[in-house]
């Protein structure tokens, strides 16, 4: 999986892509005809060409961990070839290096490897000392120092429009799940309201008119008796079909959660998200499905800032009696689970509801589970 795909691939990150490998092939490809007549020629081509399998990998594989073994392995290639190479313009490897460190380590740590890549540089350019001058020399510390700053800066810049596009992208999403909750409690309250009024006004001026009429067939006799009792048998019909509609109209319609959640998970990139409530109880209570709803939201959340996973499953199952959410995830992680603000707010919130929370890590990843008793809806 690309560490850019589903995030909407923009020109300036395929520009940047391609750009780092077409610099990289170009230097290493000039720094290895430098030295083409000398004995130092094979080592350098070895080093190039790795250098540039490496940046390529770097460049279209999704951030883990491996990449960091890789951007060390880059870290020793460039410092070989800034010693094997009498040339100052190998320091430009360093550009995409830096660049990669942003976005592994941050802005800080980049600036700290900016200091030492220029520290190493000063080092190799001084065993090629026969080759160039102390004035050339520190002329390119301060050139390519400033192009590390401008690279590294522009880098930093990009990587925050990026988190702001996911945040956008992440309150949209939550929007239009809390829309879809919404619109299903609206469209429940107002069934209730519906059967309210038809009870309390129409059952009431009905089993009026039903009196009425009963009094009247006493009073009447002959024909008109026959038309008064004929209106009271239809009044007595509508009154208990008036009553039926009612009964219907209070009786809760199950809240789709599932529709909910999907909202809630759809677009986000490079984790693969499954939802499975095919076993899961029909949830009739609002409270009950909000609770559910934003304790997978901050399930999901973590899983995209604290785990390294690329996969993750969301199902329900349950009974007449109780009704539990399980979100898992395949990271892997030797640390354990210290529980931050988000699993004590999801903790606080289904304890609130007389629910419980427990999660556990294994070699498969991390489990969450959040169990609600039906009772607790009622």
């Amino acid at each position: 999986m690309s560490k850019w795909e589903g995030l909407g691939k923009t020109g300036s990150e395929i520009a940047l892509s391609f750009s780092g490998i077409m610099v990289t092939a170009v230097v290493g490809a000039v720094g290895t005809y430098t030295v083409s007549n000398t004995s130092l020629f094979v080592p350098t081509a070895v080093l190039a060409t790795a250098q540039l399998l490496l940046v390529t990998y770097y460049m279209f594989m999704e951030l883990d961990r491996k990449l960091a073994l890789v951007f060390w392995l880059e870290a020793f290639c460039i410092s070989a070839l800034l010693f094997l190479v009498p040339s100052t313009f190998i320091l430009v490897l360093s550009i995409v290096w830096l660049i990669q460190a942003v976005e592994i380590y941050g802005i800080r740590r980049a600036t700290q490897l900016l200091v030492a890549s220029q520290i190493l540089f000063l080092l190799a350019q001084y065993t090629h000392i026969e080759y160039t001058s102390w004035l050339d020399i520190l002329i390119s510390i301060f050139l390519y120092a400033l192009l590390q700053i401008f690279a590294i800066s522009v880098f930093q810049r990009m990587i925050n429009e990026r988190e702001q596009r996911q945040q956008m992208a992440a309150l949209n999403r939550e929007l239009l799940a809390t829309r879809e909750l919404l619109s299903q409690s609206a469209a429940q309250n107002e069934r209730l309201r519906i059967a309210r009024d038809l009870h309390d006004i129409l059952g009431h001026h009905m089993t009026a008119l039903i009196l009425n009429l009963e009094v009247a067939s006493h009073t009447l006799a002959g024909q008109p008796q026959e038309k008064v009792e004929q209106s009271l048998a239809l009044a007595k019909l509508l009154l208990s079909e008036l009553r039926s509609t009612v009964s219907d109209l209070r009786d809760d319609s199950p809240i789709n959660l599932e529709e909910s959640v999907r909202k809630l998970v759809t677009g986000i990139p490079n984790v693969s998200i499954d939802v499975d409530f095919s076993a899961a109880p029909a949830i009739n209570d609002v409270d009950m499905a909000e609770t559910f709803l934003r304790c997978a939201q901050e399930a999901v959340t973590n899983v995209l800032r604290h785990s390294d996973a690329n996969r993750c499953h969301i199902s329900m199952r349950g009974d007449e009696e109780s009704c539990t959410l399980s979100v898992s995830d395949n990271g892997s992680s030797d640390a354990a689970i210290e529980p931050g603000n988000g699993l004590k707010g999801m903790r606080e919130r289904v304890e609130a509801r007389g629910g419980e929370l427990h999660w556990q890590q294994n070699g498969d990843g991390f489990q969450l589970l959040i169990s609600l008793k039906a009772e607790a809806s009622a």
